[in-house]
């Protein structure tokens, strides 16, 4: 689109009627071209704002009807009050826009299922402001799919006897589903035994390692236990049995962490030797 202000001025005041009118259809099909940039948009409006304003100041050399000037200016102002609309809310969704979707996918499941989605989202979409019509629209272009009259089958949804958000509700299911795995996944779990779990967190609680000892068992032991995901109530106790073990074998667990250890520094050692 030129932004030639001076001459498009020039051009509506020769037939202002129709020149007016393709001024504003081409103002509006360049600013809803999803192609140009809403910051350069607002940067190229901007100037032409002001250029148009100084037209009116009489500080630009423009022999034009100052009715046409402000008329311009006004839609100009109409399309900037509507891109700054659009940078203040990126996230909605112009369902009536839906050239800009692209299909995801065939939908597999029930058409059914998809209406019950549809109609769970209508509020949380434009704040509520879209028709019913034009979200099943988006659906059907995003999924390849013909959901034809939804409303006959809202009603089936309605007669349905018992649970009337079976889809809903699966969902959660399979939300549940993918949480589970991801905790699975990424949580470490102590595999030991409880006592050998509470001599070292006593251990580490001793040598004073944890916010340089200004930290309580109970601190240390609830929270080394979110990381291993274990939970051991009564650690006082365990910790007496411990305290009643014979003195040779009271550190029954270190004393294995140190044989381990040495052992894994001895594999190490002989695997360099070897390598010499």
């Amino acid at each position: 689109m030129s932004i030639d202000i001076q001459q498009i001025l020039h051009e509506i005041a020769l037939n202002e009627h129709e020149n007016f009118k393709e001024f504003k259809e081409r103002l509006v099909d360049y600013c809803t071209n999803r192609e140009n940039g809403v910051i350069t948009l607002f940067r190229l409006l901007k100037g032409i704002e002001h250029e148009l304003s100084e037209c009116l100041k009489g500080n630009a050399n423009v022999d034009v009807e100052r009715r046409i000037i402000i008329k311009v200016l006004k839609t100009i102002r109409i399309e900037i009050d509507i891109i700054r609309y659009r940078m203040k809310h990126p996230e909605l969704l112009d369902c009536e826009t839906k050239k800009s979707l692209h299909p995801a996918g065939k939908w597999t499941s029930k058409k059914i299922d998809l209406i019950e989605l549809i109609y769970a989202i209508r509020m949380s979409v434009n704040k509520g402001r879209v028709t019913i019509k034009a979200l099943q629209e988006c659906f059907e272009y995003i999924f390849q799919i013909d959901l034809g009259d939804i409303d006959d089958r809202l009603q089936e949804i309605k007669a349905r006897k018992g649970n009337k958000t079976q889809y809903l509700e699966s969902l959660i299911k399979n939300l549940n589903k993918v949480y589970d795995e991801l905790t699975q996944n990424t949580k470490l779990k102590w595999t030991g035994s409880n006592v050998d779990w509470v001599e070292l967190v006593y251990a580490l609680h001793a040598v004073g390692y944890a916010n340089d000892g200004k930290v309580s068992l109970t601190e240390l032991f609830q929270e080394m236990g979110e990381v291993f995901d274990i939970e051991v109530k009564e650690f006082s106790r365990a910790f007496t049995n411990i305290k009643n073990r014979t003195k040779g074998d009271r550190t029954k667990f270190i004393d294995a962490l140190k044989r381990e250890l040495l052992r894994k520094i001895d594999e190490a050692d002989d695997k360099n030797t070897k390598k010499k």
